[in-house]
């Protein structure tokens, strides 16, 4: 029995080890082309099947006997890619679900052909088949003509405030200090805060420049003045600027994500009070644009509302 128990184990190590390797590899492999169905949903479903094909019979008639198997693989897998920091905490954290997901169905794959009394030359092929999807799919992914998706988020914030001061806080904004940013979860696993924002002329044609945590710049033409009311701009990222951090990198300096636009607008209440509206239009390019933006309206929607909330604070002291 011991000899079985610890066949068992040794068995399990090799399964679990064969599929971070796999994963390393499906990651460095894919490099650019993560936001693809093949890397994001095949590449967890073959890091599943992987694992499993080390599993012994016995043992799959309990889901707890294997569930972790798959589990601990994708665990120790993002553990690698902080370390080589090929992954960040948000890039991590965004691939959490599909990798999840994805890997545990294959559970349920292979209870369903024991279940079936299949035989178990079945369920390895399967399990093969599964693993060198990915790759396959991803031969004929990349040549598809992927149409790029448009989207906008809207924040808004009523400021107790004249425009003229309000005007002043967003065309230009002076440094943001600690005490004045509230800080959420995204900003703690690598989104960059804001920190302040130059112009060179006030009007159309200048250049608005964020400056943001780790370096990051954002460009910005403006493409519409209408004083006191609304400003508009374009976004470009500084590329150099966008080299220091994995999220830069990947998110910022990719051909996945990109910022469009940006427009604030104030409009004068019934009560005087002014409502501050923000706007920023974003572009995806991808396969799984219906995940992306789910993440993507989430994040900008907590970016703006952070930022507004300093500028109402900033408006209320000045009034």
């Amino acid at each position: 029995m011991k000899k079985v128990l610890k066949k068992q184990k040794i068995l399990l190590f090799i399964g679990i080890a064969v599929g971070v390797l796999y994963g390393v590899g499906a990651r460095f492999l894919f490099d650019s082309s993560i936001a693809t169905i093949s890397f994001l949903i095949l590449v967890p479903t073959g890091l599943g099947a992987v694992t499993l094909l080390f599993v012994q019979e016995n043992q799959l008639n309990s889901f707890k006997k294997i569930l972790f198997i798959p589990w601990l693989s994708i665990i120790a897998l993002f553990g690698i890619l902080l370390i080589l920091r090929v992954e960040d905490f948000l890039c991590i954290f965004l691939l959490l679900i599909p990798f999840f997901a994805f890997a545990t169905l294959i559970i349920f794959l292979v209870a369903f052909i024991k279940n079936r009394n299949l035989n178990k030359k079945l369920k390895n092929n399967t399990l093969l088949c599964l693993a060198v999807l990915p790759f396959i799919f991803f031969c004929f992914e990349k040549d598809l003509n992927i149409p790029a998706e448009t989207n906008i988020v809207t924040s808004e914030k009523i400021v107790d405030a004249p425009k003229q001061i309000i005007w002043n806080n967003i065309v230009s904004v002076p440094q943001i200090v600690d005490d004045e940013y509230n800080a959420g979860i995204f900003n703690y696993m690598g989104l960059p805060r804001p920190l302040k924002a130059t112009v060179t002329k006030k009007d159309i044609g200048g250049i608005r420049t964020g400056y943001f945590e780790g370096g990051l710049k954002f460009k910005e033409l403006i493409t519409k003045y209408n004083y006191c009311n609304s400003i508009s701009f374009s976004i470009s990222v500084d590329a150099y600027s966008a080299q220091n951090t994995v999220f830069h990198k990947h998110v910022l300096n990719g051909n996945y994500f990109k910022f469009k636009t940006a427009e604030y607008e104030l409009t004068t209440l019934p009560d005087g009070k002014i409502k501050l509206t923000l706007s920023s239009q974003y572009q995806l390019k991808g396969n799984v644009n219906f995940y992306g933006k789910f993440w993507a309206d989430i994040m900008i929607k907590d970016f703006q509302d952070r930022l507004l909330d300093v500028i109402e604070k900033r408006c209320s002291k000045q009034f």
